[in-house]
């Protein structure tokens, strides 16, 4: 008997593996299949994996559904508890999130360190800052250190003490880019980091020019970041009955050669989603974003007018990375998303997923995301 029930471990760990490869490739549908296998072997990580196999399909009701099923089976878990209050918590379900993260904590062997750090999150959603900033005190995990330093960033500008959060703001930027190997771990921390120090030079010295360069230096490193896009919409704060939706294809060339391409500055593209009333203003929103050596090159190669925004403000709302060709022979070649080319990277997708805009007020969840355990970490349990 314990021969067959170590083998029944084995055989749930390697299909919650291969059920994570497949969301890792994009393919819910097969980690819903594999989720639904686990549980008819009554294994409790089948909740999990199908839970996110419906959150990367956009069915974030069914993955809570999915979840409250598995705490009533498995309360004992506390990797499910976790996910349901992340999951409650995207959704606005701020006292249900609450709920699960204190079921969670009283779970045998639960990292309360994550369940802390998701906790001061969801108190950050609601606008308790204070609150979040007694759940961020309980985090001692070195793996949170950085996103809770950039976290407690913008809960010191929730209690509008702006000077102190645009001191912190600027240290931790100073760190973080003076070290190769932590800005490369925590490009996206950065750039929430850089985010906050604008809103505190924009509240704090009623600086509008400073905060604006600050989102734009944060869209520097990741270049779709909505938080950052939403909040240099607010600086501009620009409405018209005559916007329409526009998504631009544009053409320029870089500043200087880069080593996969030769000796020549290649050319590159990228798209953008834009609220305007012309395609020349939308050009105009682009091209604040790209580096000024680059501008004079920009041309518009395709344009599209994907309907009317009278509610929305003007803007940028979404941006691929870059997609460099050589322009003697017009071969696209994908590079990283966001990244500063002198750093190296080579990980991230040049292509990005056009959103829809949504009025910036919506953008308070890209702030701050939910700390997600690694499959690694979490324990199958037999029901």
């Amino acid at each position: 008997m314990a021969e067959n029930a170590e083998h029944s471990e084995k055989v749930a760990r390697e299909l919650m593996q291969k059920g994570y490869e497949y969301l890792n490739e994009g393919d819910p549908g097969h980690a819903k299949k594999l989720g639904k296998k686990l549980l008819k072997m009554k294994y409790s990580g089948g909740y999990e994996l199908l839970a996110r196999a419906y959150e990367m399909e956009d069915r974030p009701q069914d993955a809570i559904a999915v979840l409250e099923e598995g705490t009533r089976a498995v309360p004992q878990i506390w990797l499910l508890w976790q996910q349901l209050g992340n999951l409650q918590s995207d959704q606005g379900d701020f006292q249900a999130a609450n709920e699960s993260y204190t079921k969670a904590l009283d779970c045998p062997g639960v990292d309360s360190s994550q369940i802390y750090f998701n906790k001061a999150i969801a108190l950050h959603r609601c606008n308790m800052p204070q609150d979040a900033m007694v759940a961020l005190d309980e985090v001692e995990s070195d793996e949170l250190h950085w996103p809770g330093l950039a976290l407690r960033v913008a809960l010191l500008n929730g209690l509008e003490q702006h000077h102190k959060a645009a001191d912190l703001a600027k240290h931790l930027a100073e760190r973080l880019l003076g070290s190769e190997e932590l800005f490369t771990q925590y490009t996206i921390e950065l750039a929430g980091i850089i985010t906050e120090l604008g809103i505190a030079v924009g509240r704090g010295n009623n600086d509008i020019d400073g905060a604006r360069h600050c989102f734009i230096q944060a869209l520097r490193y990741v270049k779709n970041f909505s938080y950052a896009l939403a909040m240099l919409r607010q600086v501009y704060h620009m409405e018209s009955a005559n916007a329409q939706h526009f998504r631009l294809l544009v053409r320029g060339t870089w500043f200087e050669p880069i080593e996969q391409h030769g000796p020549i500055n290649p050319g590159f593209y990228s798209t953008f989603d834009i609220v305007a009333d012309t395609p020349e203003e939308a050009m105009a929103f682009a091209a604040e974003l790209e580096p000024d050596e680059v501008r004079d090159s920009l041309i518009v190669e395709e344009v599209s007018v994907l309907g009317p925004c009278p509610e929305d403000l003007k803007g940028v709302y979404n941006r691929t990375g870059y997609a460099f060709f050589v322009p003697d022979d017009k071969v696209k070649s994908e590079v990283s998303e966001g990244a500063p080319l002198t750093a190296g990277y080579e990980e991230l997708n040049a292509e990005t997923e056009s959103v829809k805009p949504k009025q910036p007020e919506s953008a308070d969840k890209d702030k701050t995301k939910s700390a997600k355990n690694k499959s690694a970490k979490g324990k199958s349990s037999k029901k």
